[in-house]
């Protein structure tokens, strides 16, 4: 029995911009089993958002443009679908938790309506008690008060609850999650993650989780992608990569965030910075920062290789 739900092999992604295109994500694979959680990790500026964004084409086609690559969900190819049959995935079989809960909700309409017009969209069975059932699920209290408050009214938390509400009301198949974390503080960070846990735990339903957090990644996710200058440079399970990791700047993410972990007086950090797209040249994107660089590093843009069931590339791997 086939348990692939999604597949994405070699995508690109480009923005225009006055001078012409641009491409910020030069190389984006993926396989997600059901019921699996599977991280995208990398600094700001690494292809996450965009090759996340990508799968569910969200960005106007004025602003970017997919140059290559197929995307097949449960044997659909979502990049050959016209709109009208995407706008019947997008939130229903497949949502979208964007970093920012309180932008992301409309201002204007209550949280009741909110949830409610995502299953009358998708003509979806409809009632109050399916929405207040949903809203307590993500761990709202005084969920008939709430259903008529609106965002403004509620904190950044709570926001963040009412978005994976929403996200997981139509009981999807998958759910991608962006920074999910990154707009609460510290002290809410885990109840998130538990949520998001328990829904999975729950319901079967596949997350892809976008982080720059090892400690998040590390918690929630079975498998990891590690991205760095448009491209996917390594993926594993999280033993194996915290365990062995392959690629030098996955070493280097690890030092970082093990050094800010312990509370070191001064915390490790990584020389240097990403490059931005229009920085990007046919090298490996890493080696500019790379303390174990070669001659041949800036000679092309190493493959991928398959070693066991993991993937890195870099060129030190060529010969195993």
């Amino acid at each position: 029995m086939n348990n692939k739900l999604l597949e994405v092999t070699d995508l690109k992604v480009s923005f225009y911009h006055e001078t012409g295109k641009v491409q910020v994500v030069r190389g984006f694979d993926m396989s997600l089993d059901n019921g699996e959680i599977i991280g995208i990790l990398g600094e700001s500026g690494s292809g996450k958002t965009v090759s996340a964004t990508a799968i569910l084409k969200l960005e106007e086609d004025d602003v970017s443009c997919i140059d290559s690559g197929t995307v097949i969900f449960k044997g659909l190819s979502l990049l050959d679908l016209p709109e009208t049959e995407l706008r019947t995935i997008r939130g229903n079989r497949i949502s979208y938790i964007f970093q920012n809960a309180s932008s992301a909700l409309n201002p204007y309409k209550s949280i009741g309506k909110q949830l409610s017009e995502v299953l009358k969209n998708h003509k979806l069975r409809y009632s109050k008690e399916i929405v207040l059932s949903t809203l307590s699920e993500v761990g709202i209290e005084d969920v008939e008060m709430v259903y008529d408050m609106y965002p403004f009214q509620l904190s950044g938390g709570q926001n963040q609850r009412i978005m994976t509400a929403q996200c997981i009301i139509s009981k999807p198949d998958l759910l991608i999650a962006d920074e999910p974390t990154s707009s609460i503080d510290a002290s809410l960070r885990k109840i998130v993650l538990d949520l998001l846990k328990e829904i999975n735990r729950k319901t079967n339903m596949s997350v892809i989780i976008i982080t720059h957090d090892f400690d998040v990644a590390k918690y929630l996710c079975n498998r990891l992608i590690i991205m760095y200058g448009g491209l996917v440079v390594e993926e594993g399970t999280i033993d194996e990569i915290f365990k062995d990791p392959f690629h030098p700047y996955t070493k280097e993410l690890i030092v970082c965030a093990s050094s800010l972990t312990r509370g070191d007086d001064i915390v490790y950090t990584l020389e240097g910075f990403p490059p931005t797209p229009f920085e990007f040249g046919n090298e490996c994107p890493f080696a500019n920062r790379c303390k174990v660089r070669l001659p041949e590093c800036t000679s092309g843009i190493p493959r991928t290789l398959e070693i066991g069931k993991r993937k890195v590339r870099c060129i030190r791997f060529e010969e195993r």
